[in-house]
């Protein structure tokens, strides 16, 4: 079998987090090269840069990695640092920061793939949302995983997944109808389940079933770049800032009474009660009298506000200990 030609041309800028390299036929590639490729404030600040480059210089590109794992996410150490320091400014300017960087790639006019392998998580797993398409690799593990140390995915993840969850359905039907895919989706994330490979992730709505899989790790790279090129040989037209269909109080109630019964059983604890129902409360789009159509914006400044307060409590301080403690062994 013949070795598939280097596709990396020129290295257009770079730092410690990513690179921003041109692969030929007018296609940037943004390249992640850390063992874990978490994400940090110089991660967002290249991506940013890419996007303008993407903009005024080439027609399409592709988000991905030589490592073994796509991204896991923010930085929870430096995370429990600033908390513990109660320095909120930074924790919030590195959240919003996050949001921006998703939206920009999903309201891009020019075609991007996230071509995802190995863990694709929290962070990870919504910068692969903000793609228009994703070539993941056959093994790729999606998953949003906060509720693990104690908070709710804040980067556009629960945004994402409130949108996909009712994407087409008929939201004149009753609620009980519309409560059913909405549970299945906060239950989801509420168990911090991570997919098994890609064709699990398409079961768990972390992957689109228009997404495609590699099998072939030689081929993925280049699999993604022809992705790309024919998003962009395929008339593109970019995506709009959307209305999203929430449930509002009535999905709120519903999912309590789902969750109290898990308390009543005994399995779940007080504070895992606690942040079920605030990760319900920003995914209904909060105490609305009615199920309607809210502005995707309202359900990011409610992704920011639960997650900057959940920063504040201890008991998530103790569950992101005990999680980098786990890591270590």
């Amino acid at each position: 079998m013949s070795t598939p030609k280097p596709l990396e041309i020129e290295t257009l800028s770079s730092n410690e987090a990513a690179s921003l390299i041109d692969i030929d036929d007018d296609i940037l590639y943004f390249k992640l090269h850390s063992k874990l490729n978490i994400i940090k404030d110089s991660t967002l600040g290249i991506l940013d840069t890419a996007l303008d480059a993407l903009e005024t210089s080439y027609s399409g590109m592709v988000i991905g990695t030589d490592a073994d794992n796509f991204s896991v996410g923010l930085n929870i150490l430096l995370l429990l640092e600033r908390a513990r320091s109660k320095d909120w400014n930074s924790i919030s300017k590195t959240l919003r920061n996050l949001q921006k960087v998703c939206c920009r790639l999903r309201l891009s006019t020019k075609p991007v793939v996230a071509a995802t392998k190995g863990m694709a998580l929290g962070g990870g797993c919504e910068l692969t949302f903000a793609a228009d398409a994703v070539q993941a690799f056959t093994e790729s593990k999606l998953g949003l995983v906060e509720l693990r140390v104690g908070l709710i995915p804040g980067g556009g993840g629960t945004t994402e997944m409130s949108f996909r969850c009712l994407e087409g359905q008929d939201t004149s039907a009753s609620i009980q109808e519309l409560f059913t895919p909405v549970n299945k989706t906060i239950e989801t994330i509420r168990q911090a389940r991570v997919s098994q490979n890609a064709a699990d992730a398409v079961e768990l709505g972390y992957l689109r079933k228009t997404d495609l899989i590699s099998s072939q790790k030689d081929t993925h790279l280049t699999d993604s770049k022809q992705l790309a090129m024919s998003l962009v040989n395929s008339d593109y037209q970019p995506s709009h800032p959307r209305q999203i269909f929430v449930l509002g109080e009535e999905g709120i109630k519903h999912h309590r009474q789902q969750i109290q019964q898990l308390r009543l059983d005994n399995t779940v604890n007080e504070y895992e009660l606690s942040l079920a129902e605030k990760l319900a409360y920003v995914f209904c789009g909060g105490m609305l009298k009615r199920p309607q159509y809210v502005n995707e914006q309202e359900l990011l400044d409610l992704e920011h506000e639960v997650f900057l307060s959940l920063c504040s409590e201890p008991e998530t301080h103790a569950m992101i200990e005990s999680t980098l403690k786990k890591g270590k062994k």
